[in-house]
């Protein structure tokens, strides 16, 4: 597994408050990567992660993007509702997603790590009920691959917090780890992932990122 740099640029982090994004916040400033977080509530964040913490506060659906963007070189993207079976995915994250892409394109940013989910896109042994409800994720995949902004997408499964063996599940803090990581690995540069406890074991598997697709 090629080793991992120190990120240079400034970071735009969205989702900071959520399972995996708190994560990656976290990593982020223990590395002293500098970043900005875009966050919905300030004062959640900024007791979280402290009062002189970059923050943008607003939400993805209906911002002014531009000065969110303005000094940021690479965007890690958490973002995702908790509304899935209830069509979140389609009203929420769909949409935030597509804003998000084009004022990464507009501001000429160099990296967008999108966190998605395995089941984005038809997968053997996901059920078909929840294949339909994570298709909207598929669809901003899509959207990112489709701008021309350098990117690399991450499918965790399950989320879990903490250590677990369950095959389809993973740890939130791995997953935090992998899309920090992506920033600065070149041969992620413009690939996909799918990260779980059953596609690390597979052949040829990234033991950070996991197994490429």
């Amino acid at each position: 597994m090629p080793s991992e740099s120190k990120y240079s640029g400034r970071v735009l982090l969205v989702g900071a408050t959520g399972r995996v994004g708190q994560h990656v916040a976290e990593i982020l400033q223990k590395r002293e990567i500098p970043a900005r977080l875009f966050v919905r509530d300030r004062e959640r964040a900024a007791a979280r992660f402290g009062e002189d913490t970059d923050l943008a506060v607003g939400d993805a659906l209906t911002a002014d993007l531009a000065p969110v963007f303005a000094g940021v070189d690479a965007v890690i993207s958490t973002l995702g509702s908790r509304d899935v079976q209830g069509g979140g995915l389609r009203t929420v994250d769909l949409p935030a997603t597509r804003r998000l892409v084009a004022a990464a394109q507009a501001a000429g940013v160099r990296r967008f790590v999108l966190c998605s989910t395995i089941g984005a896109v038809p997968t053997e042994g996901i059920p078909a009920a929840m294949l339909a409800a994570f298709a909207p994720k598929g669809e901003a995949e899509a959207a990112l691959r489709a701008s021309g902004v350098a990117f690399t997408i991450i499918r965790p499964g399950a989320l879990f917090d903490g250590l677990t063996e369950a095959p389809y599940t993973i740890d939130c803090q791995q997953v935090a780890l992998a899309l920090v990581g992506a920033l600065t690995r070149e041969d992620a540069a413009g690939a996909t992932y799918e990260l779980s406890n059953a596609r690390l074991q597979l052949p040829g598997a990234d033991r950070l990122l996991g197994a490429r697709v």
